[in-house]
């Protein structure tokens, strides 16, 4: 009986072996998907739960303005105030927009959810996420020349309108906007 098992153990041996290490190899190579889908999943909730604020609207947090070498340098540019909203763009609304709070609220969503493409897109669900953000937004501001003029500010170099094509080309898919709650803050209650 012990023969028949050592017998069985040599032959079983190195078959196993081989699917353990398989199965090693596998799990290994798994490891950057399941990380990047976790990643996916994070980036989705934030662009969901990223919302304009009053103090964006009213301009308690304005930045100051940005080093004009520094403002093109690069596709994201400069958010020193961290609100999701490219400085040069806020400060362009403000400066357009003085005693307009509806329509800045409006105009300043818009350019946070274009911000988000260039900013938090890696894959078609962020891609959709940040898409159906801008679709609210687009809701609110109801008025085509301004988005007009806001992604005209957004898009405003080759290298950022690249960007966005490279990432409607590599990830965009169907996705479906929401059917409610499009203004971050409700036009009704804003006041000028």
């Amino acid at each position: 009986m012990k023969s028949f098992f050592r017998r069985a153990w040599r032959v079983a041996r190195w078959p196993l072996g081989i699917l353990l290490v398989l199965y090693i190899g596998l799990v290994i190579y798994r490891i950057p998907a399941v990380t990047e889908q976790q990643r996916a999943v994070e980036v989705i909730a934030q662009i969901h739960a990223q919302r304009l604020t009053m103090d964006d609207v009213d301009g308690k947090h304005l930045p100051p303005p940005p080093d004009p070498k520094l403002v093109d340098a690069t596709v994201e540019g400069i958010d020193a105030n961290a609100n999701g909203i490219r400085d040069d763009v806020e400060l362009a609304i403000f400066k357009k927009y003085p005693n307009d709070i509806k329509i800045r609220a409006a105009e300043l969503q818009y350019a946070m959810a274009l911000q988000n493409e260039l900013t938090n897109v890696f894959d078609s669900g962020t891609l959709v996420a940040a898409i159906q953000q801008e679709g609210r937004a687009n809701v609110c501001v109801l008025d085509s020349k301004r988005t007009d003029e806001i992604e005209k500010l957004m898009f405003n170099t080759n290298m950022r309108k690249q960007a966005r094509e490279d990432i409607y080309q590599k990830f965009m898919t169907s996705y479906a906007l929401p059917n409610a709650n499009y203004c971050d803050i409700d036009p009704k209650t804003l006041v000028n």
